[in-house]
């Protein structure tokens, strides 16, 4: 079927209406649930809740032995996949919640474009080898062609319909267009074989949902639900009339259902959770059912049915057999919760039955028989239509019977044990081929056949590609090798030829070493980690009880190699583990530290940020942590939990390659994106349908684009689109996909791949996204002079494979490297630029019509720098950095004075020389280049400086980095310390120099240090040091603190003059408290505004007339949020003795005051500060953060007598008098 015809067919069923049928079981917990399973029923029934399923279980399993083969497992298995989807009002999703929402998804995008061209790599045969076990998926059903004895069907749970027309050898899928892949019964019309009916949904296990009765008129080759009332159940077993071929009777969780116009209609016939029925041979009349293990009987074609049959009690389920060879002999073979509770007989059409056998206990996973089983999860039973007494059972292994169920003998074991052949593990059904006579069992590896009793099976599984991954690991180094974790057959690895088995049990997250393919790891359930080099097993390096480790995780637990270093691996059981030697020698040498105490459940995602791998993410259902030093000796921890979007569970973490701060969240059903690490999210769900989201991959090679893995297939969205795309051209319809991965080639773009792992369809793999390339470029230079060679870089979106470049009047004029570098004109004039970029989606060309312009007059444009240029004494060593342009080929450097000293190789002529200035005087530094079209020079007096800066010196850190102006940073943990940042709301520019407390993951304490260049102060008999600040605090009762130092010494020594904090009266910060993190954003944020405190101005005055004077500010590091400084100023004002401004321009009342005044002027100052003398000169009140024209002064207690008040602003001083009485 082509896309377009699947996509119109499936809008089609937009209009199918479908009804959930109430089970007669509990949907809360029931009091003595420790006693009964009720659990094994709850898991299949839309009413229960999650929760209380939960408990049924939790209570049932209290103080019982966990065995192999109890059925423990499967319901582990269920409770892993409900639980990511279960809503957070604890309810179930609708079984027809992923049909309805494709179909909305469809309806409302009527113009879509699918892309992805996906094919399936299998498995298509068993893994070979020798470690784990082995097996391709489990088979629910099985079907015959009513004349052709090579044609087989078998139903896979979450697999599909495939039918086979050489007897097994090969096999074809026909239901990838459905909207479920769930199948536990297939019946073929026995006089139209055109005619197949289709069970939908998982009998055993819930691994797909139920959506009655689908089919087909066309051998399969089309679908179309034939349900009727029956609705979303799960459909267990079909039969048809021998005589009529349009009776058909369903055995469904919601009851028997009949319809007698070949699935136009049904009625139900009988209500509860049916499991099986079948005919009495040669008597159309009588039905034989089982529901929950009590038998029921119709003796009127199906349209009433009874319970009542003597000498047989209950179970908790039953099966039956039949056979033409008596068709009087009706078999049921009854389970207890796991076991074997007995095989009955009636001898008389189900209306008596005897007991045949008890024990041993069959349903065992031991050769004779042991303690439990898991009968609710694995159970059929089937007699020989030649000899009616033989029958044969089926559990996690095969029994066989010779005489009527009284003695069983195993006839098939689950790894080959008892002398009997190996059959994978977990029989559920068990058919004789009319045609052939051979017995067919299917079970969770696949599909066998015996035709001499069980004496030999010969297996027929390849080509059945119905693997339920789990999860996926894809090298980075070898397109080839992917690893796969599967439910029921361990962990396989291919490698580009060929499956190997690599693990046993349930394969579960397994990847290989970033860097050296020889290495890859799997785990099963609970995080228990084998190692595997080369392929093959080495042994448990993790796990509980393993190398230190002293807790189980997840069902499945989640761990995460380091990006770029193969030693290295976190992994999340109750809390996060670390290893830095995973592969020691010896893999008893493997060593763990636990680095979290923050969560009480298991973790279930986690995620290492590519472009800062000391950030790790984990997440534990809806609670979200990050750590910013995961590989430190002690790892600290921030909850986002609170910062979350909504409270879905999180099902997938994926973090940008380029920018530490973007991390993206999937939470069940909807995206989001956060560009500061988890504190803020943007929704990017956009128009997606309503379903399960299970996982997301970044694609490297493309603007953010992001690849989401859900329960109906793939979408795609990058930073060029609005909305996603679906990109499932040529995947499975309804495929739940469990894991994207992404191998990047690196021979170029063109051989990158992504990888899908699938529960129920195995892996599949797709070349990229592609849309046509947008072309587009830029050059190094667009001014040339003759010569000079030109570099070009690709700037085309799209992912292009193909560049052909051409170059108008250059000696080369064409290229096909996507970036071509050094190309070159000889001869003047304009000329143009043409780059056609392709990949598989199309071409586009991009042309720049005179791009290049080749001048004979173009003289260099001289520019350089240097690593230091402010120093307190001589001599000091400078590098200076030529930055001319336009290709000077000669360089003459001059310095005066002259007393200097090329060094290092270097001389006046080189390029970048390295320079020693012997001091004391400053020096000018002139450069002079040269290119083909002749010579300019620069020059910069007193660049180079001895003894400090002069005033006024400022910094608003708009023009230059940090070093290049002398300042220093100290960072004494290396941590997050000083750093020039973007910000808004203050003049003249956009950024700021800020100390991060938010993001500073350690404990409080540490300082670092910000210190500027030396100041020559000589020649100034005042000096102030003005600046900007904004800070806000991350919990009201911690505030971070500020202190100034000043250094006379260049450096060697400091004082402190200044320590500045929050006091609770607004005398620091400058935004409310707030859990986000602080980047100011108005000029609310910012010093000296309404209703914040003002702008500090700090007296330099004492260090007036010195040198090599230095200022410090130290940041104290409390776990607060942001600090900005701003607009650094050290300029020289008048002497605070001098009257400049007197009373018009400043007012102190009342005057006479008796200890509380206002002090006021007529222009607002930003920053200033205020001092109060006495008579005598004595300083005895001082402010030094007054902005704005008013301030209530209140100090009772002065002394009574005469005052001087000063205000000393950033431009000027004030100066009045005061009386105190």
């Amino acid at each position: 079927m082509t896309r377009y015809t699947r996509l119109a067919f499936l809008l089609l069923l937009a209009s199918t209406t479908f009804s959930l049928k109430a089970q007669q079981y509990p949907t809360t917990t029931p009091q003595d649930s420790a006693s009964h399973p009720y659990w094994i029923n709850m898991m299949q029934d839309q009413d229960a809740s999650f929760t209380a399923t939960q408990k049924a279980f939790n209570n049932f399993w209290a103080g019982r032995e966990i065995t192999k083969g109890s059925g423990y497992k499967p319901f582990k298995r269920w409770e892993y996949m409900m639980g990511l989807r279960i809503k957070p009002d604890g309810s179930k999703p609708a079984p027809d919640q992923s049909l309805k929402a494709y179909n909305a998804y469809m309806e409302s995008h009527p113009n879509r474009s699918i892309s992805g061209d996906w094919t399936p790599l299998g498995p298509f045969t068993v893994p070979s080898g020798y470690n784990g076990y082995r097996g391709l998926g489990r088979v629910n059903a099985i079907a015959f062609h009513p004349s052709n004895p090579d044609r087989i069907y078998i139903g896979a749970p979450a697999g599909g319909l495939w039918m086979s027309d050489d007897h097994g050898l090969t096999w074809s899928n026909t239901t990838d267009t459905l909207p479920t892949l769930g199948v536990s019964a297939i019946l073929v019309d026995h006089t139209n074989p055109e005619v197949i009916y289709m069970g939908t949904g998982d009998r055993d296990a819930g691994d797909a949902s139920g959506l009655g009765v689908w089919k087909s008129y066309d051998d399969g080759q089309t679908w179309a639900p034939y349900n009727g009332d029956m609705g979303t159940s799960t459909v267990s077993r079909l039969i048809m009339h021998p005589a009529n071929n349009n009776i058909v009777f369903a055995a469904t969780a919601g009851g028997i259902y009949k319809t007698l116009d070949g699935g136009l209609t049904w009625t139900k016939k009988a209500n509860g959770t049916f499991k099986d029925i079948v005919y009495k041979p040669g008597n159309p009349d009588v039905i034989y059912a089982t529901s929950n293990g009590t038998f029921y009987k119709s003796t009127d074609g199906g349209e009433t049915f009874a319970q009542g049959a003597t000498g047989l009690p209950s179970g908790a389920r039953g099966a039956i057999a039949v056979t033409p060879a008596n068709p009087e002999i009706v078999y049921v073979f009854l389970t207890n919760d796991d076991s074997f509770k007995g095989l009955y007989r009636s001898m008389d059409g189900g209306i008596s039955f005897e007991v045949r056998s008890t024990s041993p206990n069959i349903m065992s996973w031991d050769c004779s028989g042991g303690s439990g089983g898991q009968a609710w999860y694995d159970l059929d039973v089937a007699a020989d239509p030649l000899n009616p007494e033989i029958i044969y059972g089926g559990g996690v292994n095969c029994f066989k019977s010779t005489d009527g169920g009284i003695t069983w003998n195993i006839r098939s074991h689950w790894y080959g044990g008892c002398s009997v052949q190996s059959v994978h593990a977990d029989l559920h059904v068990l058919e004789y081929s009319p045609l052939t006579g051979r017995l067919f069992a299917g079970n969770d590896g696949g599909v066998y056949w015996t035709e001499n009793g069980g004496v030999n099976w010969t297996e027929i599984s390849n080509g059945l590609v119905i693997s339920q991954a789990y999860k996926i690991g894809q090298s980075a180094t070898n397109r080839d090798f992917v690893i796969n974790g599967y439910q029921d057959n361990g962990t396989s690895t291919w490698t580009g030829t060929e499956w190997l088995a690599v693990g046993g049990g349930d394969g579960m997250e397994c990847a290989f070493d970033p860097t050296d393919d020889r290495y890859s790891y799997s785990t099963v359930y609970y995080g228990a980690m084998n190692r595997i080099f080369n392929h093959s097993a080495q042994g448990q390096i993790a796990g509980e009880g393993s190398n230190g480790i002293t807790e189980g995780g997840a069902w499945v637990t989640p761990f995460v190699i380091d990006h770029y270093d193969g030693n290295t691996m976190f992994i999340g059981y109750k809390n996060i583990w670390r290893s830095k030697n995973i592969k020691a020698s010896n893999t008893s040498s493997v060593s763990w530290t636990k680095i979290s105490e923050i969560n009480s459940n298991n973790f279930s995602v986690m995620a290492q940020s590519w472009a800062n791998t000391d950030i790790l993410y984990a997440a534990s259902g809806n609670k979200l942590y990050r750590s910013d030093n995961v590989k430190d000796v002690s790892v600290t921890w921030i909850t986002l939990t609170g910062s979350l979007p909504v409270g879905n569970t999180i099902t997938a973490l994926e973090t940008s390659f380029t920018d530490e701060n973007v991390v993206f969240i999937v939470q069940q059903n909807r995206v989001f994106r956060s560009a500061d690490k988890g504190i803020t999210w943007t929704e990017l769900t956009g128009t997606l349908p309503d379903v399960q989201m299970n996982t997301l991959a970044n694609y490297r090679h493309s603007p953010e684009g992001l690849y989401l893995g859900t329960d109906i297939g793939i979408f795609y969205r990058d930073n060029t689109m609005t909305d996603w795309i679906l990109f499932s051209d040529g995947f499975p319809a309804s495929a739940r996909v469990t894991e994207l991965e992404i191998f990047l080639d690196p021979a170029g773009q063109q051989g990158d791949v992504i990888r899908a792992g699938t529960y129920g369809r195995g892996l599949w793999e797709s070349p990229m996204h592609f849309s046509t390339p947008s072309a587009d470029f830029v050059a190094s230079e667009t001014i040339v002079p003759i010569g000079c060679p030109v570099d070009f870089t690709d700037m085309t979106s799209g992912i292009p494979y193909q560049w052909n470049w051409t170059f108008e009047g250059a000696e080369t004029a064409t290229s096909t490297e996507q970036n071509p570098t050094g190309i070159v004109w000889s001869v003047p004039g304009e000329y143009t630029i043409s780059l056609e970029a392709s990949n598989p989606a199309g071409t586009d060309i991009e042309t720049k019509s005179a791009y290049i312009v080749v001048s004979d007059t173009l003289l260099p444009r001289v520019s350089f720098t240097s690593d230091n240029r402010i120093f307190c004494s001589g001599p000091a060593t400078v590098k200076f950095t030529d930055l001319s342009d336009f290709c000077p080929s000669s360089w003459q450097w001059e310095f005066s004075p002259g007393n200097v000293t090329f060094t290092n190789g270097t001389s006046a002529t080189s390029q970048n020389p390295e320079v020693i200035f012997n001091g004391p005087d400053n020096y000018m530094v002139t450069l002079t280049a040269t290119n083909v079209n002749g010579s300019r020079s620069l020059t910069i007096p007193n660049y180079v400086l001895f003894g400090g800066m002069s005033l006024p010196f400022s910094e608003d850190w708009e023009s230059a980095d940090l070093s290049s102006n002398g300042w220093e940073v100290i960072n004494p943990d290396n941590k997050k310390t000083w750093e020039i940042s973007a910000v808004q709301g203050n003049a003249p520019g956009n950024t700021a120099i800020r100390m991060d407390y938010f993001n500073y993951i350690v404990a409080p304490g540490p300082l670092d240090q910000l210190i500027s260049p030396a100041m020559n102060l000589t020649g100034y008999n005042s000096a102030f040091l003005t600046f900007e600040h904004a800070y806000c605090k991350r919990y009201s009762q911690i505030t971070d603190s500020l202190n100034i130092l000043v250094s006379e010494d260049c450096g060697a020594t400091w004082t402190k003059i200044m320590a500045i904090g929050e006091d609770g009266n607004g005398s620091f910060e400058t935004h409310p408290v707030s859990t986000s993190v602080f980047v100011p954003e108005t000029s609310e944020d910012w010093c000296g505004t309404t209703g914040n405190p003002g702008c500090f101005l700090v007296d330099l005055n004492a260090w007036a007339g010195k040198t090599n004077v230095r200022i410090m500010f130290e940041s104290v590091h409390r776990r607060g949020n942001g600090l900005y400084l701003d607009n650094i100023s050290i300029t020289e004002l008048v002497s605070a003795e001098q009257p400049v401004f007197q009373s018009d321009d400043i007012r102190v009342y009342p005057n006479p005051a008796h200890g509380a005044f206002l002090v006021e002027t007529k222009q607002p100052v930003k920053s200033g500060k205020i001092c109060l003398y006495s008579s005598d000169g004595s300083l005895v009140y001082e402010s030094v953060n007054a902005a704005g024209n008013q301030w209530l002064i209140n100090k009772p207690g002065l002394p009574s007598g005469f005052y001087i008040l000063h205000l000393i602003s950033s431009d000027r001083v004030y100066r009045t008098k005061l009386v105190i009485e």
